[in-house]
Parts: C-alpha cells; structure tokens; sequence
C-alpha cells in the first residue's frame, strides 16, 4: 500500500455524523418552539373562552327582577337585554379581563330575553413565533347561555 492510498477517498463520509447531529438539533428545537406555540395559542384561547363564560352567567343573572318577583321563575321571566349588556361589561371591568389578556375586544354581548351571547377576541401571542403572527391572527371565543325557567 502506498501513502496515497491510506487519504481521503472521493466517497469518505468523515463529517457527516456531525451534519446529521445538528441536523437534529435544529429539526428538535424547531419541534419545541412550534408545540410550544401551539400549547400557548390553546391555553389563550382557553382562557379568553373562559372569561367569556363568566361573562355570559353574569349577564343571565340580570333577570327582569319585578317578574321574577311576582311569578317565579316562570316563562313570563326574561332577560332585560340593558341589564344582560351590562352586568356582562360589568363583570369584564370587575376581573380586570383586559389586563389579564392583553388586546381583549369586546366582539358583542346580546340577548333576546331568552339566551345570552357574549363574543370575545384577542390577538394571538405566541412565545417563539408571535412576531411573524401577531398582526395575522386573533384568537376568538364565544359563550351562549339560554335561560330555562322552570315550567
């Protein structure tokens, strides 16, 4: 055997074990941020449902009191919209909701005497790629209440 012949070949592969290592370096730590994201946007989304649930039982507690009073809790008893509207915004003010989401916006809160709705959104912040999206998306939750007086 001559010298030549103990150097580096044309096919040798010295090297490459470190290109894939770091390779799944990348690929593992771009797994992480994205689950982590994700993770973030649910639990955003989670927790702005949440309030909106909130908000939604403290409207329906703004029953027509005077009804209520004189017939129980019978189908002549409605929501009064004003007071749904309010006891609802007055919830969200009472929580601090905009400090504890950041961005929150009111979508609507609405009654028809019968049922409750309350609309919530916020931009979506998210821990590693929240610069590329947060001017694209907003997270969005609603909350429907009915009101069944009892028969």
């Amino acid at each position: 055997m001559n010298r030549r012949s103990k150097g580096f070949a044309v096919g040798d592969e010295r090297g490459s074990v470190l290109l894939l290592g770091v390779g799944f370096v990348i690929v593992c730590l771009l797994a992480i941020a994205v689950v982590t994201d994700v993770s973030a946007a649910f639990l955003q989304r989670r927790s702005l449902m949440s309030m909106a649930d909130a908000a939604a039982i403290a409207g329906a507690q703004a029953i027509d009191q005077d009804a209520y009073y004189a017939d129980g809790a019978s189908i002549g008893t409605r929501l009064d919209p004003g007071l749904v509207r309010a006891a609802a915004l007055g919830h969200l003010v009472r929580t601090n909701a905009s400090t504890t989401i950041p961005g929150l916006q009111v979508n609507g809160i609405s009654s028809d005497g019968v049922h409750v709705l309350v609309a919530l959104s916020s931009p979506l912040r998210l821990p590693f790629f929240g610069s590329i999206y947060q001017e694209l998306a907003k997270v969005e939750a609603s909350a429907r209440l009915d009101y069944r007086p009892s028969p």
